[in-house]
């Protein structure tokens, strides 16, 4: 038997804190349980091991009066609204996969399954994306929480790119747009494959029917207990706490994720000759985008915009980012330029100094 709970619209904090108060409540002899609700309003979440002031601009998010929260499990910095329709599993985790990869292939199926009703050609990409061609079309997550399996994902009937990349935390605006750039080409929606958003209980009617066909078990609708209950209470207090908000998360690397193949960067490295900015899209591991910004007096000496189209299509590795700069120095006669191609390779790679 798995249970149900199809809840609607609830708070931004408690389209959080539900899901893990059933985690919390789950042992090993607990039925599976499926959520399927809405947040009320737009807020953003961030990984249990991300700091707060490092991925939000909580001043930015404080005067649009837009929440923030920190969840229980890993992952990256979202940002969440009622266009996405949320549905969230828990199982003992005896009664599933182990490996966190299965566990996304089994529980992203349906969701996988209800686009393609719709006409969509989705397909999931491993570890952890749905996509339509090379465009991600659905934010998930996975983690264990106390006895419990846990995978969240949703249907995407809009995604507000701009406000995504607003939300962030970003060295530059110039990063901000190419961040925003990133995800307008590669973050897809309902809406922008359809040309109109469909109606909201019958994609959740598909996605219903889908988890049955998956779990080959009818999903019997039912409510929280009086032990969930009192630890949703519990967590709400917690979530909120500004001691957990800000506490120390883990490595903090430079790279946003945009999906499981593309993510974005900007480094500054300080050469002899002086400081280079770059600004780099890659994806499937090589260079998508890139943008890179020195001192005048380089620039009068180096043809920049040649040099990033020379570089389009390589793969980021130091041995052949340096073989490839090498070949672009040697073909512009740039022997004697201020800045090397060592230093070309180390501010691409995001070496700090």
């Amino acid at each position: 038997m798995v249970r149900l709970l199809d809840l609607g619209y609830v708070s931004y904090l408690q389209s959080q804190t539900i899901y893990h108060a059933v985690a919390h409540c789950t042992t090993e002899a607990s039925q599976g349980t499926i959520i399927i609700l809405n947040p009320r309003e737009p807020y953003v979440c961030i990984g249990y091991h991300q700091v707060l002031e490092k991925e939000i601009d909580t001043e930015y998010c404080t005067q649009k009066r837009i929440p923030f929260l920190r969840r229980e499990v890993g992952g990256g910095t979202v940002y969440l609204d009622k266009e996405q329709l949320f549905f969230q599993c828990i199982f003992p985790s005896g009664s599933v996969p182990m490996k966190v990869d299965n566990l996304y292939k089994l529980f992203l199926q349906p969701a996988v399954n209800t686009y393609r009703k719709m006409g969509l050609d989705a397909r999931y990409r491993p570890a952890n994306d749905i996509q339509i061609g090379d465009k991600k079309i659905c934010g998930t997550g996975a983690g264990r929480i106390g006895d419990a399996s846990v995978v969240v994902g949703n249907i995407m009937f809009d995604f507000d790119h701009g406000e995504m990349s607003r939300v962030l935390r970003v060295s530059s605006e110039a990063f901000r747009n190419k961040v925003c750039e990133a995800m307008e080409n590669y973050v897809t929606s309902l809406r922008a494959e359809l040309g109109y958003i469909p109606e909201r209980e019958a994609v959740k009617g598909l996605l219903i029917s889908e988890f049955e066909r998956m779990l080959e078990v009818p999903l019997l609708r039912g409510s929280l207990t009086p032990d969930e209950r009192r630890m949703v209470a519990e967590l709400d207090g917690r979530f909120t706490d500004p001691g957990w908000l800000h506490e120390e998360g883990g490595k903090i690397n430079g790279w946003i994720k945009i999906t499981t193949d593309v993510r974005v960067m900007e480094s500054k490295y300080r050469s002899a000759g002086g400081p280079i900015r770059v600004l780099l899209r890659l994806k499937n591991d090589t260079i998508d985008d890139i943008v890179i910004s020195c001192e005048f007096a380089f620039h009068s000496q180096i043809d920049l915009k040649g040099l990033e189209d020379h570089l389009m299509g390589q793969p980021v590795e130091a041995g052949s980012l340096l073989r490839t700069i090498k070949s672009f120095y040697a073909s512009n006669d740039l022997q004697s330029a201020v800045i090397t191609p060592d230093d070309m390779v180390r501010a691409i790679m995001g070496e700090k100094n």
